[in-house]
């Protein structure tokens, strides 16, 4: 929470900063920016023998959405902020001595930060394509982690919840983002799909059946004004 709170406050300083920025003669557009993840937010595997082993799956929601402010600097230079947010989780089952079996449900929300410098090419068919690329950030918050423990092939079953989760809590808070784009101007309204990469560092601690996936890929549609 502590960490999320830290990335909460920096992206209401970048915010007030983006904000400020027109009084200084720098155009500022706001808008939303939605999208689909192209790629799980976990790798997972499976691994079982007679007595024991473990599986584990993804359940990352195809969706991405959050505000978006831009601010154009001279020479087709300019500065992007995003607050994205997901949803996210993944299960796991593991399996003990042939007879006990621990099932494991995750849910979180994931919360991103990019700042992004961007560049725009020469003006191309009505459209301004772009490039962009910088530091990305992110945490949770809102997890729920439900253990269900069964012993002796279903004789006792036993259930728990809780707040923290070890594989969520050992991702990395930060990478660095690269993507490519075209902006399209509908008046003052302005369209703009891309496709963005994004590189985390690994994991602190790696299960090997169960981590956070590195690489992101996502597209995404902005409009702002």
């Amino acid at each position: 929470m502590r960490a999320f709170l830290r990335k909460a406050s920096a992206a209401r300083t970048l915010l007030l900063v983006a904000t400020a920025l027109p009084c200084f003669g720098q155009p500022v557009e706001f808008g939303v920016k939605g999208g689909i993840p192209l790629t799980e937010a976990f790798e997972t595997g499976s691994f079982f023998l007679i007595d024991f082993g473990e599986g584990a799956t993804s359940a990352t929601r195809r969706y991405t959405i959050g505000p978006t402010v831009e601010t154009r600097l001279p020479h087709g230079f300019g500065v992007e902020f995003d607050v994205l947010y997901k949803r996210l989780g993944f299960d796991d089952l593991t399996k003990d001595l042939g007879v006990n079996y621990s099932h494991l449900r995750t849910s979180a929300n994931s919360w991103e930060f990019p700042v992004l410098a961007t560049f725009r090419l020469p003006h191309l068919l009505r459209s301004d394509p772009y490039l962009e690329s910088g530091p990305s950030f992110r945490a949770l918050s809102g997890v729920s982690a439900t253990m269900t423990t069964t012993f002796f092939n279903g004789y006792l079953t036993t259930s728990s919840t809780s707040s923290t989760d070890g594989h969520l809590s050992d991702r990395s808070p930060y990478g660095v983002a690269a993507g490519a784009g075209l902006n399209l101007r509908f008046g003052r309204l302005h369209v703009s799909p891309e496709v963005r990469y994004t590189r985390w560092r690994q994991d602190r601690m790696l299960d090997p059946e169960l981590y956070s996936n590195p690489n992101q890929v996502e597209v995404l549609l902005g409009l702002t004004f």
